[in-house]
């Protein structure tokens, strides 16, 4: 099984034969919704549980507060990065966990998981920001106890297709229908919030690029590939300019859709940057965060002295750190698939174009005009 696969499918904790769990909360970007979905597992199973708000140092008193309160449970407040509240962390966890505990850590990816398990064990472990470091369960020997390292991504194989809807009790074709439609209006209801202040700060930014004579280049993998060019056509309707440069390969789309053709590709990272001139604003569009030539490009535009936007479902991440300013989506609760974020990216987009075009006063005929043939003489078929 590929990467690209074998990051999208875990099996349920329960198979691992747990008696504790700890699930970790990414202060920074805390994914409430999914977060919930695992601390109710854990509660189901009645497991003996500790809450570990990680990278406390990225946020505030009262954002912490909020987190607890959005979670309905107490969270243990540290930074392994800083060391921050970890001095009586292994005491406290004994606690908690009897001798012979078989203890899953789990948490989205970029909660810190693999890093508790390493501040814990005086392992040297592979610890990175990026998405899917981690591909499957792993167990580690902690004295008389066994840590398990889990997979960032929440998904039973057992439930009939999560892997784009979790169509549980439905078995009629209608029934699935109007439960997917809700699920997409949901993904993008639930993205108001997280987007907001985001959409604003890209908006003021793209407003000023333009003001300066700028562009928009725009950019993205697979799905995302498909969004940034819709973005980029609606841009073009209101006389925008804004180039798409992705890794869609046009008849090829299926498999660079499915598979993400290039995701690694540093040299198209740099084509795309090769259009990017100091005035510009460069958008990338990945719903993971982690995709390879998409945060590169970002990076290499900061570089140029291009301004640069993340639009994404996790802001924690390469894409993120990359971004001057980060418009995230909260489309993803439980799953691999990239359906609601694709919708959800696609509304913010088609919201930050016409938003532009109203503060700017273009007129309906203005944009009809932009949409309008051009008629050029051109030479005879068959003349060469």
């Amino acid at each position: 099984m590929g990467t690209r696969v074998s990051k999208k499918m875990m099996t349920s904790f329960e198979s691992i034969g747990a008696t504790g769990a700890i699930l970790m909360v990414n202060a920074f970007d805390p994914q409430i919704s999914t977060s919930k979905i695992f601390l109710e597992a854990i509660q189901t199973n009645d497991l003996p549980h500790v809450v570990i708000g990680n990278k406390m140092d990225l946020v505030n008193p009262d954002e912490f507060s909020q987190l607890e309160a959005e979670l309905g449970c107490k969270v243990m407040p540290m930074s392994l990065l800083t060391r921050q509240n970890t001095d009586h962390l292994s005491e406290s966890l004994k606690k908690t966990f009897p001798e012979q505990a078989r203890i899953s850590v789990l948490g989205i990816f970029n909660t810190g998981k693999t890093s508790l398990i390493a501040h814990l064990t005086g392992k040297a472990l592979n610890i990175s920001n990026l998405p899917g470091t981690t591909l499957e369960f792993e167990e580690h020997d902690w004295g008389s106890r066994v840590l398990i390292d889990s997979i960032g991504q929440l998904i039973d194989v057992n439930r009939p297709f999560m892997v784009g809807y979790d169509f549980t009790g439905l078995d009629q074709p209608d029934l699935m229908f109007e439960h997917a439609l809700r699920q997409e209006a949901e993904g993008i209801l639930s993205s108001i919030r997280s987007a907001k202040a985001g959409f604003l700060s890209a908006l003021e930014l793209i407003a000023d690029c333009i003001d300066k004579g700028g562009k928009i280049v725009i950019t993205g993998a697979g799905a995302s590939a498909l969004v940034a060019e819709e973005i980029a056509g609606q841009f073009y309707e209101t006389g925008i300019t804004c180039l798409p440069v992705t890794n869609a390969m046009s008849q090829a789309n299926p498999v660079s859709f499915a598979k993400g053709v290039a995701e690694e590709e540093g040299g198209l990272a740099r084509y795309v940057v090769s259009m990017v001139s100091p005035n510009d604003v460069v958008i990338g569009v990945s719903a993971s965060g982690g995709t390879g030539f998409v945060y590169e490009a970002l990076r290499l535009a900061r570089i140029k002295g291009a301004k640069t936007i993340a639009l994404t479902e996790n802001r924690d991440t390469p894409l993120g750190a990359n971004a001057d300013v980060i418009i995230k989506s909260s489309a993803k609760p439980e799953g691999p698939s990239s359906t609601r974020v694709q919708t959800a990216h696609l509304c913010i987009g088609h919201a930050l174009v016409c938003t532009l075009a109203a503060m700017r006063g273009l007129t309906g005929e203005e944009s009809v005009n932009f949409m309008m043939p051009e008629h050029i003489a051109t030479k005879k078929m068959g003349i060469k």
